[in-house]
Formats: C-alpha cells, structure tokens, sequence
C-alpha cells in the first residue's frame, strides 16, 4: 500500500506527558500499510501512547483521513540548540534544492521581540548570565539610564557585546547586552542585531529587537547533520529522518519549545519533508 498524506481541517493538538500542550502539523501525519502514522513528527517517540490513542480516535470520528495525494517522504530534523520558549522564533527556509548536486540553500532566522520593558525588568526578561538567558543575549550591566532610540549588533570577540547608549550619551550607556551561545565565532556574534525602541512619552518603557540571520548555499545534507560543520549550529541542529531525500523548497518554523516548570525544558523543533 502506497503511503498518503492525511486530511483533516488543520494540526491534531494534545496535551503531552509533561502536561504542555503540542501540535502536530498535518504534514507529519501519513496513512500507510499499518494505518496512521505520526512517527516523523520529531515529539512523537516521547508521547507515542498518547498520539497514537488520539490518533486512532480521531479516524474513527472522521475528523482524520487518507488524502489522493502521496505523502511527501521526511527529509531533516530540525531541533532548537537550546531549550525553552526562544526556540520557537526561529524559523528555516530551504531554497533551490538540488537532487543531482545533493545540496540545497539554507537560511536560518530568528528573531525576539521583548516589549513593554523598563530598566528594572530588562534582566528578568533577558536573563543576567549566558546560563540563564532566554534567547540570543543577556543583560551584562545596567546603567539604569533610559535607552536612546538605537539600531547595531553584537560586537567581534573576545567580548560579543553590544552597548546600548542612553539619551544623554554617558559612555557607559544605557545598559550592555552579550551574546548568549558558549563557543559563538566573531562571525556569528556579529550577526545578532539589536535594535530598541522606546516608547512615546510619558511611558518610561521601551521595547528591544533581537534578532540572528545566515544563510549558507549549496549545503549537503552531511554538512547540515555534523554539529561541526553545521553553518547554523548556534541556533539549530539537524538529523536524518527516514528516507533522506533533499527538503522541498519553504519556511518551516520550529514549535514546541517549553520553558522548565516542574519538568525539564523542551526544545522546539520541527521536520522538513522533502517536495
């Protein structure tokens, strides 16, 4: 029996074994030989008795079925580096995929938007250490002063840090933000944008623009699936799914991704299929 791609009217939710609530797009859903499968979606192995009780529920009421289109064969996994809610901003497109050549143009993008901040809650949202910030940067020092209007990026080692000027322009500024990711090369650093924004008069708050680009073309696949060659490796890594065939052209966007509760932090993720 050919495999199919599933209908429904759109992602199957669920609250996962961590009591989080998960969705899995339905183009990580297949009709095959065994019947439904939800085996390619990267959260599945964690949570299998749980979606594949649902799973099976959901054809019995209709609200799931086989579609006349051939399922697309899984191609890449894609996992946040670090775990938490930041994972979720990140976003992968995949151009000009070649199946002669075996390689295909990648860009990996995210970013983080962190409004309504004023100086005393800057360091809860950012984090005030590289092991507890929640994304791309912590706060290194406040100067307790209000930020000027600013656009820049992190600077080159040994440092990675970007200082915000404050409106009357003291040399130690508004506040210092830095890099987050242990082992970032100067060319990595340096593509972490910030920008900040305060807001109109009277409001005292402002709010700050995180965000990391790169794109590398001609990529194989080997070299995306080794964390030592992986161009992306500060934010994303990549592993086989079964079939290994070259990822359809499109922007794939990561979900999932948890802050720690009373159980440990997940990582956001998502899998590429090819066309």
């Amino acid at each position: 029996m050919a495999t199919y791609q599933a209908l429904g009217t759109g992602p199957v939710s669920f609250v996962d074994v961590n009591q989080k609530q998960q969705e899995i797009p339905l183009s990580a859903i297949t009709f095959g030989q065994s019947g439904v499968d939800a085996s390619a979606w990267p959260g599945y192995t964690a949570n299998k008795t749980v979606i594949d009780g649902l799973l099976k529920q959901m054809v019995a009421q209709g609200l799931i079925s086989p579609g006349e289109q051939s399922a697309s064969v899984p191609s890449l996994n894609i996992t946040a580096s670090e775990a938490g809610k930041t994972g979720n901003a990140t976003t992968v497109t995949f151009a000009n995929p070649s199946k002669t050549a075996g390689t295909v143009d990648v860009t990996v993008s995210a970013t983080e938007v962190y409004s309504g901040l004023t100086l005393a809650t800057i360091g809860d949202a950012l984090g005030t250490a590289a092991a507890q910030a929640n994304g791309l940067v912590f706060l290194e020092s406040n100067n307790n002063q209000p930020p000027q209007n600013f656009s820049g990026s992190v600077s080159a080692g040994p440092n990675f840090d970007c200082l915000v000027p404050d409106v009357g322009n003291d040399p130690a500024g508004a506040f210092t933000l830095k890099a987050a990711a242990a082992g970032i090369s100067d060319a990595d650093a340096q593509l972490i944008k910030i920008a900040v924004t305060p807001d109109p008069a009277p409001a005292t708050t402002f709010t700050l623009k995180v965000s990391w680009t790169k794109t590398a073309t001609g990529v194989s696949l080997a070299t995306l699936e080794n964390n030592a060659t992986n161009p992306f490796a500060v934010l994303v890594s990549f592993s086989g799914a079964p079939g290994g065939a070259m990822p359809a052209a499109g922007t794939i966007s990561l979900t999932g991704g948890a802050a720690a509760t009373s159980s440990p932090a997940v990582k956001a993720a998502a899998t590429a299929f090819s066309s």
